[in-house]
């Protein structure tokens, strides 16, 4: 049997290398593929994802588009990262990643629940809403009456607006940009005791719909977070 020449093992030695630096390469991508963060989708109504009917237990993507129609509403469970609860009439583009909620909210009105070590930064057409992370914290983000308003309970967050940053303190509503209807039905903010599930939840954010109402929505719970709610109410901007 004849030995190897030099040559070949040299070429031999050449293939090999390449090839482990072509799977360090693509290795780690493919790894991030296949690690990337997604939500489980809870329905009530008709949603759509990226223009495609959904149905409960969808598993859902950072950059995805989540639109409900009338009397519909979505939640989306991110697990450790916490949760987002859209009402009604409501368009936003989601975005996650490891220690952040986000994403763009077009139209209706977002609760953004996270627990401690998570931010938030969800931008509508008037500004940036953000929570810093450092505490636990429910925002309520609505955008159904032409201007935002944002909502905080559990800790404070802030809005930017242009040039000009408003202080959200924990129990209070800050709004900006110009309301384009006097009479519509907005959410406000305020301290409850107890929970409730996400189905009540789904019914109360619908029972909003179309003028002044009364009832909890409730903030997620999670290990990190403590008990708190938004209520459903009417109010003139």
């Amino acid at each position: 049997m004849r030995k190897p020449t030099t040559l070949r093992k040299s070429l031999t030695v050449a293939v090999m290398m390449a090839v482990g630096s072509f799977y360090s390469l693509v290795g780690p991508s493919a790894l991030a593929q296949n690690a990337k963060a997604a939500g489980e989708l809870s329905v009530t109504g008709s949603v759509m994802i990226n223009g495609t009917q959904a149905i409960s237990g969808a598993t859902v993507f950072s950059d995805s588009k989540i639109k409900t129609s009338r009397n519909s509403a979505a939640t989306i469970n991110l697990g450790k990262l916490g949760r987002v609860q859209l009402g009604p009439d409501t368009e936003m583009t989601l975005q996650f990643v490891a220690g952040n909620i986000g994403g763009n909210l077009t139209s209706g009105r977002a609760v953004v629940n996270a627990p401690a070590g998570v931010t938030i930064n969800v931008v509508t057409s008037d500004g940036v809403a953000t929570a810093d992370g450092k505490q636990a914290v429910t925002l309520m983000i609505d955008v159904t009456c032409g201007n935002t308003r944002v909502a905080a309970t559990r800790s404070a967050a802030k809005v930017t607006s242009g040039s000009k940053v408003e202080v959200v303190a924990a129990g209070s509503e800050v709004a900006v940009g110009q309301a384009a209807a006097p009479r519509c039905a907005r959410l406000s903010t305020a301290t409850q005791t107890g929970g409730l599930s996400t189905g009540a939840l789904a019914a109360l954010i619908i029972g909003g719909v179309g003028g002044a109402v009364g009832g909890i929505v409730a903030a997620t719970q999670s290990d990190e977070t403590t008990p708190s709610s938004i209520v459903v109410s009417g109010f003139r901007p």
